[in-house]
């Protein structure tokens, strides 16, 4: 069962000033269908467990961690 947190949605102006990315950008990952989302009236959302899921598996690390090489 989901939590409120992992059900929450976040908007693609919002999606994209979090990662640093252009609003097209965004729309392109959209319409490719390599991140999911939902359409309610003219605004497209994602779950926010969606992109972590997404962003899992794009090996990118959580905010606030930083990525660390090993020898």
């Amino acid at each position: 069962m989901q939590t409120d947190i992992e059900s929450a949605l976040i908007g693609i102006n919002h999606l994209a000033e979090r990662l640093e990315l252009s609003r097209r950008t965004i729309q392109r990952i959209l319409a490719k269908g390599d991140l999911p989302s939902l359409q309610i009236g003219r605004r497209r959302l994602v779950k926010l467990s969606e992109l972590h899921r997404w962003l899992d598996g794009c090996g990118v690390p959580p905010q606030g961690q930083n990525i660390t090489k090993t020898a």
